[in-house]
């Protein structure tokens, strides 16, 4: 199989504190607002930084809030520069100084769950999962709340019990219409779900199977990705009931590795891809794919000394970031 050398040049570094305690979290990496965002935690201190669309630096806005128990709460950042907090027993939205506009209590999470929250597309609403009123209902639940009150406006049932959950807002003009929901449930059971919202009604449709997430990445097109929980296939979707294109990790990668952490669209036409012999390991090598046909067209190779896991953020205007400890660095290719 061949394929060529891309190298990789560095634009820009910065410390983000807590961000290394954060790693692996579900709220680590948000797109929200038409913007990436990474999220992270010192203590009780939770720090939200928007990516710039400057690639000679990283972040453009940065705020913080602190939070009574951090430890198990998914936060989001919210428009006018507050925080959405889903937490143990309840959902809290909090003001940009920290004061608490209105909490949403509920049934308290098991040890291993936890919901998730996000501004809905109009920005007036929060959509939240929490738990179900009563421990014999058989599922989770959706809710909009609205943003100035907490007040419910509209429920949904989702297909799963006792999971975790992560919301991502897609980039450009599809995320007037959709927000897409990962629902995990165990090890292997995975649902994508895409969320219709406005301010009374809710829609929820399944894409794909039950084990392949959404990657957290998509064009302004609409386009997205989902990634088998093996990573043994990564596939690109460009409608939500049809697949565009499917790339097997045995066809189109080298020395049977497989697909990594979440691949994402590097720009309109790569894919950035981290790729190894096991899906679990941090170490790995980063990849370029053909966001059309998703084929191998180059590996990434970083200066010496620079470490490569397999978490890596494709911001989709040719740059991307790596993470080590508290530090972040912007790269692009050379």
């Amino acid at each position: 199989m061949e394929y060529e050398a891309v190298p990789a040049e560095l634009t820009a570094t910065q410390a983000l504190p807590g961000l290394g305690s954060a790693a692996g979290r579900l709220d680590s990496f948000l797109v929200r607002g038409g913007a990436h965002w990474i999220v992270a935690r010192d203590g009780a201190r939770v720090e939200a930084g928007r990516l710039s669309a400057d690639a000679s630096t990283v972040f453009d806005i940065r705020h913080g809030w602190l939070l009574p128990e951090p430890d198990r709460a998914y936060a989001t950042p919210a428009p006018g520069g507050g925080l959405a907090v889903s937490g143990v027993d309840s959902v809290t939205l909090h003001e940009a100084d920290g004061s608490i506009r209105w909490a949403f209590p509920h049934l308290a999470w098991p040890s291993g769950a936890h919901g998730a929250c996000v501004p809905d597309p109009t920005g007036t609403a929060l959509l939240a999962v929490v738990r179900p009123a009563l421990d014999t209902d058989p599922s989770e639940v959706l809710l909009t709340l609205d943003l100035a009150t907490g007040t419910v406006l509209a429920t949904a049932e989702l297909p799963t019990r006792w999971g975790t959950y992560e919301f991502q807002q897609p980039l450009g003009p599809a995320a007037a219409q959709v927000v897409l929901l990962n629902a995990a449930q165990g090890q292997e059971e995975a649902y994508s779900l895409l969320v219709t919202a406005t301010r009374e009604r809710l829609e929820i449709t399944q894409v794909g199977g039950y084990d392949e997430p959404f990657t957290g990445s998509s064009l302004p097109s609409g386009a997205f990705l989902t990634l088998a929980v093996g990573g043994e296939q990564l596939t690109r979707y460009d409608t939500p009931d049809r697949s565009g294109t499917v790339a097997k990790a045995a066809v189109v990668l080298p020395n049977e590795l497989v697909f990594m952490g979440q691949p994402g669209f590097l720009d309109e036409e790569r894919i950035l891809a981290p790729v190894g012999e096991d899906p679990w390991e941090e170490e790995c090598r980063h990849v370029l794919l053909g966001a059309d046909d998703l084929r191998l067209r180059a590996e990434v190779t970083y200066p010496p000394g620079t470490g490569v896991t397999a978490r890596t953020l494709p911001l989709g205007d040719g740059t991307w970031l790596t993470f080590d400890d508290d530090t972040v660095r912007r790269w692009r290719t050379g």
